[in-house]
């Protein structure tokens, strides 16, 4: 009995010591806690991780995009035709500052606006910040004064006399707060430079397909008929394609300038194949823009038919971009003829941290 209660006591003793060296680890770790992010690093190191977020509000973001993209167009297209006396008009868009903005004497055309860009930089509980890019286009033309209206036909000459050139589309970026679905601009607008031209993308349309190989035959025939709707569709699509011919048929007839396809063979040996094909449509009026079309081609029971009409050419894969040497021969002398080379340079594919 007496060695029985010694172990027992032992082994509590352990217990204890353990307890404490537990609890004393914990007090730490709440410490280390406290001094670097206070209370609610303490809290955080306790809760789980928050939601991740839900399909339900993204809408409300779309919206909220588009409601600042409208008031930046808005308020742009106001500031851009006021004129000197009107900063009160610029006051329901932009803060205390817009009684310091200094505005010409006669106003500027403003038309076509158009939100090319859209932005949140920031969100912060029930407050937004956007950043939105408008264009619009700015022409010279000045606004007939008050004292020329009375003058009559003549007036109307000598303002349209002031015009000085084209119009020019310009860009311009603003900030937007969105707070409780209210409205107001950070600041006045800046003008950017406009999107500079982008570079080429390497097409998987490798091969020239004459009018006699079998896959320029049927897109042909296929496009003949889609545009023109002279014939029955469904002789060049397969059961599944959901094609019908564009009602009514905006053009009187097309010529097929074009057939290129990722198939070197242009349908001899494959059963399924990337092409693009280039038309020139007909109109009663005459000849119109030159339409391009990618399709996608299958060949069943030995017949090429039309399985989709492509929302984007075929890319390589993996994508490729096609740097050319144009802008660096800018300099070169006009009278050379030349090719200028052209490199192909891949882009990595994707990858998943």
């Amino acid at each position: 009995m007496v060695g029985r209660s010694t172990d027992s006591g032992d082994e509590l003793l352990r217990r204890m010591v353990a307890r404490r060296r537990r609890d004393n680890v914990i007090v730490a770790v709440l410490a280390v806690l406290a001094v670097l992010g206070g209370g609610h690093a303490i809290l955080d190191f306790f809760a789980s991780d928050p939601p991740p977020p839900s399909d339900s509000a993204t809408p409300a973001t779309i919206g909220r995009a588009q409601l600042a993209g409208s008031f930046a167009e808005q308020f742009i297209v106001t500031y851009l035709s006021s004129v000197a006396g009107q900063q009160d008009r610029l006051g329901e868009y932009v803060g205390a500052s817009a009684q310091q903005i200094t505005l010409p004497s006669t106003a500027r055309q403003v038309s076509d606006p158009a939100v090319v860009y859209v932005s949140r930089v920031g969100s912060f509980d029930t407050l937004e910040v956007w950043s939105v890019t408008v264009s619009v286009r700015v022409g010279s033309k000045s606004a007939p004064t008050a004292s020329s209206s009375t003058t009559g036909t003549s007036a109307t000459n000598s303002s349209n006399s002031n015009s000085t050139g084209a119009d020019t589309r310009q860009f311009y970026r603003v900030g937007v707060s969105v707070l409780n679905g209210r409205l107001r601009a950070l600041a006045l607008p800046a003008l950017i430079e406009p999107p500079s031209r982008g570079a080429d993308l390497a097409q998987a349309y490798s091969s020239p397909c004459t009018a006699d190989t079998p896959l320029a035959q049927v897109a042909s025939g296929f496009l003949s008929t889609y545009l023109t709707g002279n014939g029955d569709v469904g002789r060049y699509i397969t059961l599944d394609a959901g094609i019908a011919a564009l009602k009514p048929a905006p053009f009187s007839a097309v010529e097929t300038v074009a057939v290129t396809s990722d198939d070197n063979s242009c349908g001899t040996a494959r059963s399924s194949a990337q092409v693009l094909v280039t038309v020139n449509p007909k109109a009663d009026g005459g000849a119109v823009a030159t339409l391009a079309y990618p399709l996608t081609m299958v060949r069943d029971g030995g017949q090429w038919q039309v399985q989709s009409v492509d929302a984007v050419p075929a890319m390589t894969n993996p994508p490729a971009v096609i740097a050319d040497q144009q802008n660096s021969r800018a300099s070169a002398p006009p009278s050379s003829t030349t090719s200028l080379p052209s490199t192909t340079v891949q882009i990595p594919r994707a990858t998943q941290n």
